[in-house]
């Protein structure tokens, strides 16, 4: 599997991902580096610093939960995590063995490299002519959903734990489905259903200006009114 497309496509979870779930989806490979941004909080501080995976001892559940040992770099370099304490770091400079990773099986990782070769199957990416094996659309393929419902493919790509997609495949594939309106044609959703886009401006032009900001579905050259 190309590694740069499974990155991709494992970011895509963004504050679900912990550093077991990556293991896990990535076929457990070893090593790999991640950073974390907690909360989703994006800042020069947090990307200066990352951690590379040397082992990982799933727990709990399902194996949804345990612990990740690793080492701490800084700006690109092996460093002592805590900066001003060196002795009280979770990871020291001199340290030869890999220590246990604060909040690894805490949510808010992000995958940046995949340094080793997978022991297992990887997850599996879905490009828009595959047919889906789980979900509430199990046995469609992914570009008879994109065109059906594309409101929960949004929600999966973020939301939902084993299904992953190619979404460059898939905004390509969004992208031929969308048919651009015209003033003439008929709403088929919202408050005005039934009603014309022209008769809608007459009536409430900032409804529309609404749902172009915030409706996919809604596609509109606005000049077409003049």
């Amino acid at each position: 599997m190309d590694k740069e497309k499974l990155i991709k496509a494992i970011n895509q979870k963004g504050l679900r991902n912990s550093l077991i779930s990556i293991y896990y989806n990535i076929g457990r490979t070893l090593p790999f580096r991640a950073q974390r941004f907690p909360d989703g909080r994006v800042s020069d501080w947090y990307r200066s610093q990352f951690v590379e995976v040397h082992e990982v001892k799933p727990g709990g559940k399902g194996g949804k939960y345990g612990y990740a040992y690793g080492f701490y770099f800084r700006n690109g370099e092996r460093a002592d995590a805590t900066e001003n304490n060196p002795e009280q770091s979770w990871c020291k400079t001199s340290d030869t063995e890999p220590q246990g990773i604060p909040c690894a099986a805490c949510g808010s990782w992000v995958l940046l490299d995949i340094l080793g070769e997978a022991t297992s199957e990887p997850t599996k990416i879905y490009g828009v002519n595959d047919v889906l094996e789980v979900g509430k659309h199990k046995g469609k393929t992914l570009a008879e959903v994109i065109r059906s419902d594309w409101g929960w493919v949004k929600w999966a790509k973020e939301n939902a734990e084993h299904i992953f997609f190619d979404m460059d495949e898939v905004v390509e594939e969004r992208n031929k489905s969308i048919k651009p309106l015209h003033p003439e044609d008929v709403l088929t959703y919202g408050k005005y259903k039934g009603q014309s886009i022209r008769d809608i401006a007459d009536l409430d032009m900032n409804y529309l200006k609404w749902l172009a900001a915030n409706n996919d579905d809604f596609v509109f050259d606005f000049t077409e009114l003049s």
